[in-house]
């Protein structure tokens, strides 16, 4: 009976110990930026998700994601930028920066999800996108502004020009301090957000040591 509740103890200690030493490799499940931009001075963290509407990786992730941004210390400054790869895809980045311009982006962010990847209606013409968002009572004149603004354009620009300084190719993507991007080898989409974690304080380590230099 001792040797049952020893291994048994054993089991628990090596499954514990599995959990608390659990780390994250650079150039694995995280990646330094190149070229390395600075260490910033402060404690607020910019924390950066790239994805598609189009991508089913990145609608699984959506509440995973969610749910971490909800309980993020104030310090940590979580935003998504839609990610461009042609296509439907660039025609999603412009109605999420339009929408977002209407202040309609949060009611309609999770139902786009849900209509390409439930529904199975891809929106993939702006046609499709037209009578999905009158479905969904937004004001197609303003929207129809919208879409052809500077605005939404300079922010298209913005979006595509941040995907290739921060070396962006699959979403969806964590970047974290614009220093390091989320890498492979994840065994689920929670560890990502784990991974992010551990990015954070190891940038505000970063931070703290040159402060004290």
């Amino acid at each position: 009976m001792k040797r049952v509740i020893a291994s048994l103890m054993i089991g628990c200690l090596f499954i514990a110990g599995g959990v608390v030493a659990k780390s994250f490799e650079e150039g694995v499940q995280y990646v330094p930026i190149e070229p390395q931009p600075p260490v910033a001075e402060g404690d607020t963290v910019e924390v950066v998700e790239f994805f598609m509407y189009s991508c089913p990786h990145c609608s699984d992730f959506e509440p995973t994601v969610t749910q971490w941004a909800a309980g993020l210390s104030e310090n940590v400054k979580f935003s998504q930028t839609p990610a461009m790869f042609g296509g439907a895809a660039d025609l999603h980045a412009q109605v999420y920066y339009a929408l977002q311009g209407m202040n309609e982006l949060e009611r309609l962010h999770e139902k786009l999800f849900h209509t390409i990847h439930v529904e199975k209606n891809k929106l993939k013409t702006r046609d499709e996108v037209d009578a999905f968002l009158e479905k969904n009572g937004v004001d197609m004149a303003q929207f129809r502004e919208a879409m052809n603004s500077f605005a939404v354009a300079a922010k298209v620009n913005r979006a595509r020009a941040l995907m290739r300084r921060y070396g962006v190719r699959g979403v969806p993507a964590l970047v974290i301090d614009g220093r390091y991007r989320s890498g492979t080898g994840f065994g689920s989409y929670q560890e990502m957000t784990e991974v992010a974690d551990y990015v954070v304080d190891k940038v505000l380590s970063q931070r703290k040591a040159q402060a004290s230099r």
